[in-house]
């Protein structure tokens, strides 16, 4: 009896315009613990100064290039070469971080598919090429969850613009 008083009807989820935005708070959800575990993992300061660092690297050695000066590119390369190896790590950290939301976002991926399967959840305002009509929950979720992590990323540092004087 209580039990079926705590109970929560998720059946107002599965149909707009509550699918469409449940879907959207699943996408910022996750996003957001995602974006959370990897500034937790990774050396954000370390991982902007390589950044900024390798993207001065890429300008030498156009610079370089266009100069023609062999003795100049073999320095730069060398240099560029430990910036990747140093990128790399700091990549691999990131992935793991990564990992620790996917798993579980697989085991949660079927019940969700087939709750929200055969619904359109939202409606794109007017035809463009390749995009369709019609969204369903798998596409839904893909927009919004690109959409969100892009958002996300920049507002807990985990991307940004390298300022051309940097």
């Amino acid at each position: 009896m209580m039990l079926s008083q705590i109970a929560i009807d998720f059946g107002a989820f599965a149909t707009p315009p509550y699918a469409t935005f449940a879907i959207m708070g699943i996408a910022i959800t996750l996003g957001t613990v995602t974006s959370l575990i990897g500034v937790r993992s990774m050396d954000l300061d370390a991982y902007r100064k390589l950044t900024i660092e390798s993207s001065r690297i890429r300008k030498e050695l156009m610079d370089a290039t266009r100069s023609g000066n062999q003795r100049r590119m073999s320095k730069v390369q060398k240099r560029q070469q430990d910036l990747m190896a140093q990128q790399s790590k700091i990549s691999m950290d990131r992935m793991k971080s990564s990992m620790f939301f996917t798993i579980p976002l697989l085991f949660m991926w079927r019940p969700l598919s087939e709750f929200f399967s055969g619904i359109v959840i939202a409606y794109f305002p007017f035809d463009f090429p390749w995009v369709p009509r019609e969204f369903k929950f798998i596409q839904w979720y893909i927009l919004c969850s690109i959409s969100f992590n892009i958002v996300l990323n920049r507002v807990f540092g985990l991307s940004f613009e390298i300022d051309p004087e940097d």
